[in-house]
């Protein structure tokens, strides 16, 4: 169970340790956010706190444009013994669910699908299509905020069967189609560099070198990672075709934490401040 006063004490003071263990939600906007979100501090009467995205994408609360809660590292430390739950949640994060169901995500993690939900109901707050829904939902804002890539190639990269049910999805979860979130000046195009931004927590075991990451999704497919800024990791995909996306952006935040082999490893660099990624949206958690 998550202590709400000491949440709040963390989210006043904008602890970057606290990042990807939990979100905050704003009773009076209707938003939820990382507790690093940069915008005003709301009053404690009007938040309520969720230990992940999808508890609180459930529970009605859309994601914040400012500090972009799809954002937010993910790994949290409470999960390291949860072997189990940590395995579904990469498998899901994979992509595992785009063309499979719940019942199959249990036969390979060797339980039923009654007992996988309900580990994921007592230590997630939500059931393993629900994270599978935000997973897509987030992935898809990422794509578009990040990258240059065609609408339609990041609905289907994100798991959607279709590019009308994706605007249906996009414009019930931020009141504005997907469209909206596109600069004029930047140009769709498959040929544009595909780099990505990772957030690390700060307690990650290892930090990458620059250098290039041959993927095991695809055939030829790597990751060059171009900048490590504070916790953030900029890393450009070459060779990935838009449906291996979702597993090759799970395999590299595997890897920078530490989780599986294949990256060098070095002191990490003094944190940079912690802040939000603001835009020129205006949502935040001011309420």
């Amino acid at each position: 169970m998550l202590d709400d006063d000491a949440c709040y004490s963390r989210l006043a003071r904008r602890d970057p340790a606290a990042d990807g263990e939990f979100f905050v939600a704003v009773k009076t906007t209707g938003i939820y956010c990382r507790p690093i979100c940069p915008a005003r501090l709301p009053l404690r009467q009007n938040v309520s706190f969720f230990r992940t995205a999808a508890a609180a994408h459930a529970n009605g609360y859309r994601p914040c444009l400012r500090c972009r809660p799809e954002s937010a590292p993910d790994s949290p430390a409470w999960l390291g013994t949860l072997a189990s739950v940590r395995r579904a949640l990469n498998l899901i994060d994979n992509g595992f669910l785009v063309d499979r169901d719940v019942d199959a995500l249990a036969d390979t993690l060797g339980m039923t699908a009654r007992h996988l939900r309900r580990l994921f109901m007592k230590h997630l707050g939500v059931g393993p299509m629900a994270v599978e829904q935000v997973r897509r939902l987030h992935l898809a804002k990422k794509l578009m905020h990040e990258t240059a890539l065609p609408i339609t190639e990041i609905a289907f990269a994100a798991g959607y069967g279709s590019l009308r049910r994706f605007n249906e999805v996009f414009l019930k979860a931020f009141k504005r189609p997907p469209s909206s979130l596109r600069r004029k000046r930047e140009v769709n195009s498959s040929a544009a560099p595909l780099a990505v931004s990772i957030a690390l927590r700060p307690d990650s075991i290892s930090f990458p070198t620059p250098d290039q990451l041959a993927l095991e999704v695809g055939t030829s497919a790597s990751a060059l990672i171009r900048s490590v800024k504070g916790s953030a990791v900029t890393v450009e995909l070459v060779n990935i075709a838009p449906k291996d996306i979702a597993a090759a952006i799970s395999e590299i935040k595997q890897r920078l934490h530490g989780h599986r082999p294949g990256v060098a490893i070095r002191q990490p660099p003094l944190a940079a401040p912690a802040g939000g990624n603001a835009g020129n949206q205006a949502d935040g958690t001011a309420g």
